[in-house]
């Protein structure tokens, strides 16, 4: 699995907790060291193009700074997760309101010179079709999905960071992993042909 690098607003972020740093500056820079990867990849799960999911968690560590007192801090990371969802969607909503607006010149300049290897070529082969199936999914059974399965969540803490019943994300985590299935096997089957 690829770690992500903090972005560098993140860096430095995390960098203010220094023994001169307030207790809250300490607390969100701790946050961020821990949760930062967690959050970023959550956001590509439940949808954030791969150019928008740094600014998408800055924002939730953002509400997270302005919302600490309000978060236990043996929750944050539910926290974190229920706010990741709300700016998933949010994000989601804005890009299809406002459409992407491609610079040919930049695209060029941006691509890399050096070849990718082919073990990286597969992985990202893997994890388009990996989004493209979750994209698949209605987005409330997305994200307890991805909480669930891929960022092993259990349904207790997904409950609580969505601030569902725990009946409602057992049904919801069944009904995705129905839809994952069929989505899946007809991948599979489009595949081989």
């Amino acid at each position: 699995m690829v770690t992500r690098a903090l972005h560098p607003a993140m860096t430095l972020l995390a960098a203010t907790a220094s023994a001169s740093a307030s207790a809250v500056e300490r607390r969100v820079a701790a946050a961020v060291a821990q949760h930062h990867t967690f959050i970023w990849r959550a956001l590509r799960r439940f949808g954030v193009a791969e150019e928008h999911a740094d600014d998408a968690a800055q924002q939730v560590f953002c509400v997270f700074a302005r919302r600490h007192a309000d978060v236990p801090v043996d929750k944050e990371k539910t926290f974190l997760c229920g706010v990741a969802v709300r700016v998933a969607q949010g994000v989601r909503r804005d890009r299809t309101r406002r459409p992407l607006e491609l610079d040919d010149d930049a695209l060029e300049s941006a691509r890399s010179a050096a070849p990718l290897p082919d073990e990286e070529l597969e992985e990202r082969r893997a994890r388009a079709v990996l989004d493209s199936i979750l994209a698949a999914l209605p987005p409330d059974q997305r994200a307890v999905f991805v909480l669930h399965e891929i960022e092993e969540l259990t349904m207790a803490e997904i409950a609580l960071a969505l601030a569902l019943p725990p009946g409602t994300v057992a049904s919801r985590l069944r009904r995705a992993r129905e839809l994952f299935d069929s989505l899946a096997e007809r991948h599979r089957a489009g595949a081989t042909e």
